[in-house]
């Protein structure tokens, strides 16, 4: 006999409840030595019960890399499917996401790409009456790796290095959210659906063209290499093949020239090319290229003006060069730089 619906979301309840217990107890859910009796006694009741713990387990630990803004956002559009962030409120954050994502996730026919542990990508489509054919993606990379997605559509992206992008398409829309790092664009024109990527208050909107966005923490840039986007924050502005501009958070526009050429950006190639960008933004991108950690002595240094290329396979030398372009003081220890002004 098949389960009722209410059987499935009593089971999933408790599924829930032990993985918490888990996490309370900081015991791993991959390890089941270290399960509490319990917890096997539950287990040993049913093979439903078993699959729906396994299936609660492996959304646990995929939903850990999601975004927690983006997981605020997707619950904030389905109704609650349980009254687990009540019974989550004094969990700790991690935990509390993490189960959240997995009841999300849950919610919808998932798949997950097992091929690639370490940048796993969730699919979801949704089976509810009031969603329907809405399809959420989560892509991200990890530090100097580059990663090229096609879309449902059959746009492509091309995912820079220690990137953040949330994908939701349905009839009527394409957005996506950058949530970090940068990302080059390839459109397929539909008129139908408006192509939109956001990050922070910011969105670019594209019918069919190419085009690049940089996510740094205050401001946002767009590079055109193909079409005309509109770039929108506090006031909308138009680009076209071969512009570029930087939006910050208060609103101040700074147009030049795109980068890059042949549909191709320079950070493909391995070259971080700047025209007066602020050294912290410079600095922000080179840490999605290195393990190295970089600390400032003082904020005045953020503000510094660079200009200049830097090949992604020469970090070290190039923060060794810093004290010759400008009068500050550039100190080593192992991985780790310290920059002073003098």
């Amino acid at each position: 006999m098949n389960p009722s619906p209410d059987d499935l979301a009593i089971i999933e309840e408790q599924a829930a409840d032990w993985l918490l217990l888990l996490e309370d107890q900081q015991l791993s859910v991959n390890n089941s030595q270290h399960y509490p009796a319990q917890l096997h006694d539950w287990l040993a009741q049913s093979e439903l019960h078993r699959d729906i713990f396994q299936k609660m387990q492996q959304l646990w630990q995929v939903s850990t890399q999601l975004d927690t803004d983006y997981v605020e956002q997707q619950l904030a559009q389905i109704p609650p499917v349980n009254d687990i962030s009540k019974r989550a409120e004094k969990r700790s954050r991690i935990g509390y996401f993490a189960l959240a994502a997995a009841f999300f996730l849950l919610s919808f026919t998932v798949f997950i790409n097992v091929e690639q542990p370490s940048n796993k990508t969730v699919t979801v489509a949704n089976n509810s009456a009031a969603m329907t054919n809405v399809q959420n993606q989560f892509f991200r990379t990890t530090i100097n790796q580059h990663r090229t997605i096609t879309l449902a559509d059959n746009s492509r992206v091309d995912l820079g290095a220690n990137s953040q992008l949330a994908v939701r398409y349905s009839n009527s829309s394409r957005e996506l959210t950058l949530y970090q790092g940068e990302a080059l664009f390839t459109v397929a024109k539909d008129k139908q659906r408006p192509f939109i990527v956001r990050h922070q208050q910011s969105q670019v909107e594209a019918l069919g063209t190419v085009f690049n966005v940089r996510a740094n923490p205050t401001s946002i840039r767009v590079d055109v290499l193909e079409g005309t986007v509109s770039l929108a924050q506090q006031q909308a502005i138009k680009l076209t093949q071969g512009q570029a501009a930087q939006i910050t958070q208060t609103g101040t526009i700074t147009r030049s020239k795109a980068q890059g050429e042949n549909l191709t950006m320079d950070w493909q190639q391995g070259r971080l090319v700047y025209q007066n960008a602020r050294l912290g933004d410079v600095l922000n991108d080179v840490a999605r290229y290195s393990e190295l950690k970089i600390t400032l002595g003082s904020q005045q240094l953020s503000q510094f003006t660079y200009n200049g290329t830097l090949l992604t396979s020469e970090i070290d030398s190039w923060l060794h060069s810093l004290d010759k372009i400008y009068p500050i003081t550039v100190t080593q220890q192992g991985k780790e730089y310290t920059l002073t002004v003098n």
